[in-house]
């Protein structure tokens, strides 16, 4: 057989050789993207739904509200009652929680110095369900998460050095703050700081 004469069919099957590695390939990409997608539901379903030895992890101990509003950086009106507070950490970010109820004017005056000039709270407009949970939420220590309330509820969040305050200034961590007034007149406030870095721990 000369040099210039091809086999019967060898077209066809170099042809489908190359359709079968791309649709191999086509088919192996799909499933590295549906392992990925699901690792993320999976991931997202649990900080949703903690299990119970999930809601109990990483929260450190002899935490106290003092020390976690010097943590923070924030300055707790003396007036404040039911205070409450933890350290949750973990490999990927620490949170530091700190709550506290105060009447409305007090939380007002409190909350003021923090804000940008001009800036606004804003409502809740999308809560969780009741009962949500998170595994570094305030259901820790026997409050509701914020995220499930709408009636009186406001929400911002704040940055050190943002306002021009000796309040500002005093931060050491951004902060979501959720102010709920639960009764006329009674405002809980709900302060959540997350940070990549570790933050330092409690004294023994």
């Amino acid at each position: 057989m000369s040099h210039s004469e091809v086999p019967a069919g060898a077209g066809v099957r170099k042809g489908s050789w190359r359709r079968r590695l791309a649709v191999g390939a086509a088919v192996f990409s799909g499933l590295c993207v549906l392992g990925v997608l699901g690792t993320l539901l999976m991931v997202m379903y649990w900080l949703h739904n903690p299990t119970e030895s999930q809601k109990n992890c990483c929260w450190e101990q002899n935490v106290t509200p003092a020390w976690t509003a010097n943590t923070m950086g924030f300055q707790v009106p003396e007036t404040a009652t039911d205070r409450r507070a933890g350290l949750h950490t973990n490999v990927q970010y620490d949170v530091a929680l700190l709550a506290f109820t105060v009447s409305t004017a007090e939380t007002d005056r409190f909350l003021q110095p923090l804000l940008r000039e001009g800036a606004q709270m804003a409502r809740n407009r999308h809560p969780e369900k009741q009962g949500y949970t998170r595994s570094d939420g305030f259901s820790h220590f026997g409050l509701p998460e914020p995220e499930t309330f709408t009636e009186g509820m406001r929400i911002t969040s704040v940055c050190p050095r943002e306002a021009k305050s000796l309040e500002s200034e005093a931060l050491r961590l951004c902060a979501k703050i959720h102010a709920h007034e639960f009764q006329p007149g009674t405002t809980r406030i709900y302060l959540w700081a997350g940070s990549d870095a570790p933050l330092p721990k409690p004294p023994n």
